[in-house]
């Protein structure tokens, strides 16, 4: 009983490493190489929302980076190079495959400012030329402001003086 109980643990065990050999023998590392990595880097990631390149995106299955990895190895393969791929990349798929930064990149930083101050500059003129100056006040205005202001003056008159610190007020 002992020879079959280590024969199948045996069998188990060999089971297991074929599988992890398997396993890693379709990983999805083995074709980025150095090579691919560096041709890579001049490529952008166009999966939905990466703003990585095709070197080091870091999303595993990412469905536009693992199949141009597999590309760029078999034309690698086939001794083309670094420049010839990304031209015929960049030929089937645009411009928008090159990593970096995109035509008019510097005016999409400065847009918000320069549309901020547009803005104010057109408000400022707007309001300038619409002020009204202010109307005189009519006799019956002016004698309301001129008896709140004694009032105020006399209540001011009567207030207690502020108390100093720490003491109490009376």
């Amino acid at each position: 009983m002992r020879a079959s109980q280590r024969r199948s643990s045996l069998k188990l065990t060999a089971i297991f490493f074929l599988t992890f050999a398997t396993i890693f023998a379709q990983g999805i590392t083995n074709y980025l190489t150095p090579g691919v990595a560096r041709v890579g880097a001049k490529l952008a990631c166009r999966c939905s929302g990466c703003k990585n390149t095709v070197g080091d995106c870091p999303m595993l299955r990412c469905d536009y980076t693992d199949p141009l990895r597999h590309r760029i190895f078999d034309m690698q393969a086939k001794g083309m190079t670094d420049s010839a791929i990304v031209q015929t990349i960049v030929r089937e798929q645009g411009i928008a495959a090159l990593a970096g930064q995109q035509p008019l990149g510097i005016l999409v930083w400065l847009m918000p400012g320069i549309a901020l101050a547009i803005g104010f500059l057109i408000y400022s003129r707007y309001v300038r030329r619409n002020r009204k100056q202010p109307e005189a006040l009519t006799p019956v205005d002016q004698a309301i402001i001129d008896r709140f202001q004694a009032q105020i003056d006399r209540e001011l008159d009567e207030s207690p003086a502020p108390a100093k610190e720490g003491g109490k007020r009376k």
